[in-house]
């Protein structure tokens, strides 16, 4: 339960591993735009709830640089918009698909309670 008394839903790893693997997966040539924008969405949704949720011990060096990279690949100013290039998009969608996977690591094995 939450501070208000609300039982907080179980975030969903399993989408967000679908998402993250649909992202980072190999590819031949460059994806549609659309997909890659709307994938982008998917993982700046999934990577805020995340980062919301207890992630246990976050003093480590490592655990603080990851914290920095995921607020920085969050700020409005500096996603790709329709005018970003497309390859600039589709690195951007990948780096944040890294990221989201690393934080959802955190938030597996850190935290109190069950999982």
């Amino acid at each position: 339960m939450n501070e208000t008394g609300d039982v907080a839903l179980p975030v969903d790893l399993v989408t967000i591993s679908r998402t993250v693997e649909h992202a980072l997966a190999r590819r031949l040539a460059l994806p549609e735009r659309p997909w890659v924008d709307a994938t982008t969405r998917q993982l700046l949704g999934q990577l805020s709830l995340l980062l919301l949720e207890d992630l246990g011990d976050t003093d480590s060096a490592p655990v603080r640089e990851l914290h920095r990279t995921a607020y920085r690949l969050l700020d409005r100013h500096g996603r790709p918009d329709a005018g970003t290039p497309p390859l600039y998009a589709y690195e951007y969608m990948r780096t944040l698909a890294a990221v989201t996977r690393a934080v959802a690591a955190l938030y597996t094995r850190g935290g109190p309670g069950e999982r």
